[in-house]
């Protein structure tokens, strides 16, 4: 709900409130037929208060959609979108989107000038974090596509936007948790879904990053027109993420731990040592995973309290006997395996949002996923590191972490 004059402005995880006159319009839209570089607009798919989503289809390969997404050009003096930071890429088979916001906000009468500087403040905070993913993303993405993380397909730089075209998907488990029998996944389709989430969380780890973020919404199946990803499952939104090791001189270093660390991620499910101000490494993410799969499955004791102090007390002070009463005595990766045998769940089964003749029509064009037979992949090691960081004295600030992670994505 909107009150009249107000418009609400989404960035991030931060909402605002912010006058508007009835003919202002700070959204630059855009029509149908609309050119970007081999990208052409197809139709628009959501929209915010200085943004809308659009499908864009390929020239250069018929039926070839993606999805683009457009930030302002000139915030502070600078570019939002470092186009060195991205190249152009060229996938075959993919599906993306294209979202688009204004450049010159400040300019307009759209926001009272009591606004601007919180405004351009945390508009700055959203970019440095958009950078942030692209990096991410392309160090994952530049040997080539990987079937649990999105692709930025290419980047470029408009008079008053700056754009990317990246993969497009579908909903996240979040939501498809609400389409399920009372509002909860059934153990054949939590148990595919969870080791695709393990595969994927493993996958950001085997190139030096913790994501920080782990929850349902960062979960999210392919477009169901993408054929090729339409049942994988893939792991989003990098704006928290971390190195915890650098590649350097043929090999893996990792990156020293800060003594004290700032709360980073949801307060849902974040580990125990996220409340304890501590460096987050690759356990944190999977105790978050197991925090999100409990909720998926069973439901999280703490999950409709929303007070910071009392949910910090139940995660520190609750009996594992009692965190997973109705939880699966197996967990991971060969306890979900002998699950899904026990119930006879076959990988190409339904899941509980879908058909048998949605599936079918599926895999007629869909090789049999990676995860399916993941007994080697989880078994590998590529970072090599086994003991915890070194301590350091130095609180290492957020553009410094930024500058390392471009570094190592270089």
């Amino acid at each position: 709900w909107s009150p009249a004059g107000v418009s609400f402005i989404c960035l991030g995880s931060a909402r605002f409130a912010l006058a508007m006159g009835e003919d202002d319009n700070p959204v630059a839209k855009f029509h149908h037929g609309k050119r970007f570089g081999e990208w052409v607009i197809v139709k628009k798919l959501d929209e915010g208060g200085f943004g809308h989503v659009y499908k864009v289809e390929s020239t250069k390969r018929k039926g070839q959609v993606a999805a683009l997404k457009a930030e302002p050009n000139d915030v502070e003096g600078g570019s939002a979108i470092k186009l060195e930071a991205v190249e152009s890429t060229k996938r075959k088979g993919q599906v993306a989107a294209l979202k688009a916001e204004p450049n010159d906000v400040e300019g307009g009468s759209a926001i009272k000038l009591e606004a601007v500087q919180l405004f351009k403040s945390l508009v700055s905070r959203y970019l440095l974090t958009s950078l942030l993913q692209i990096a991410i993303l392309r160090a994952m993405t530049e040997s080539g596509d990987k079937p649990h993380i999105p692709s930025v397909f290419h980047a470029a730089k408009h008079k008053k936007y700056c754009y990317m075209v990246m993969t497009l998907l579908g909903e996240n488990l979040k939501s498809l948790k609400l389409n399920c029998p009372k509002e909860l996944m059934s153990p054949g389709t939590w148990s595919r879904i969870a080791v695709q989430c393990l595969y994927s969380v493993k996958l950001v780890h085997d190139y030096g990053y913790v994501h920080r973020d782990i929850k349902p919404n960062n979960f999210v199946m392919g477009h169901r027109d993408d054929l090729e990803r339409a049942r994988i499952v893939h792991i989003l939104d990098f704006g928290l993420a971390r190195s915890y090791a650098a590649f350097k001189n043929g090999k893996w270093v990792a990156r020293r731990a800060r003594g004290s660390a700032e709360f980073r991620g949801t307060l849902r499910y974040c580990s125990p040592n996220v409340h304890e101000k501590k460096e987050q490494g690759r356990r944190d993410d999977l105790w978050s995973l197991f925090y999100v799969l409990i909720e998926l499955h069973c439901g999280l004791p703490w999950q409709t309290i929303r007070d910071k102090a009392k949910v910090e007390t139940m995660k520190m002070n609750i009996s594992d006997k009692h965190l997973v009463q109705n939880f699966p005595r197996a967990m991971f990766y060969d306890g979900l395996v002998a699950l899904m045998k026990r119930l006879g769940t076959k990988p190409s089964d339904p899941y509980d949002w879908e058909t048998k003749e949605q599936v079918a029509n599926v895999m007629k064009y869909t090789k049999p996923a990676a995860w399916e037979d993941a007994a080697q992949f989880f078994k590998s090691d590529p970072i090599n590191i086994h003991a915890p960081p070194l301590p350091t004295a130095v609180t290492v600030g957020e553009e410094v972490i930024i500058q390392d992670l471009l570094k190592v994505s270089s």
